[in-house]
């Protein structure tokens, strides 16, 4: 009797290699060779799964990005405004390992997009998904009347998407600089900026 594989399941122990090689190695030496090597298969079973190289690390940033994401909607559940808007913002930080790992997988696909058209428009696209969860939420707030007067949401969702980024940059390369406390002072800040 043949054996049944989970196909999704499968799909994402790759891609979970695929994370931890370039977590380990950088995304320039997370080679088929070394990702099927870390998922225990063979390369012909990557070729299954996936096109090519370029698909098995863009289906590992979206992958990343919607773990991210569930992980954000589960937070903000029953909450709105600057609320969620803190809950959603505290998954997306690299306070922990999961986090760090997920930020250094961000990073290794910043360098790579620069020289690959297809993973460059992957990632807009995706930039633009979180840009538009944060912008909702600062909608929300400024709704409730819970942020200042005439502040502009563009502006104030494009400083929390640098905090984001630059936070997760900064930790990815020093991460003594940057501890979980500091990091939730920082968004703190910046929250209380708004509502004032």
């Amino acid at each position: 009797m043949p054996k049944i594989v989970d196909w999704e399941a499968r799909r994402d122990e790759i891609l979970a290699a695929t994370w931890r090689v370039i977590a380990r190695e950088g995304i320039a030496r997370a080679t088929i060779r070394e990702i099927a090597r870390e998922a225990g298969c063979s390369r012909g079973i990557l070729a299954h799964y996936f096109d090519d190289k370029a698909d098995i690390l863009g289906s590992a940033l979206v992958l990343a990005h919607r773990r991210v994401g569930a992980r954000m909607d589960a937070a903000a559940t029953g909450l709105a405004g600057l609320a969620a808007l803190r809950v959603v913002m505290l998954e997306a930080l690299p306070l922990d390992d999961q986090r760090d790992l997920e930020a250094q997988i961000e990073i290794s696909f910043w360098a790579r997009a620069l020289g690959d058209p297809s993973l460059r428009e992957l990632q807009h696209s995706e930039f633009e998904r979180l840009w538009a969860r944060l912008r909702r939420h600062l909608e929300q707030a400024a709704a409730a009347g819970e942020l200042a007067a005439g502040l502009d949401l563009d502006f104030a969702t494009h400083r929390l998407v640098a905090l984001i980024d630059g936070l997760s940059a900064e930790r990815v390369l020093y991460p003594g600089r940057v501890p979980a406390g500091r990091q939730v002072a920082m968004l703190d800040a910046l929250l209380d900026g708004f509502s004032r």
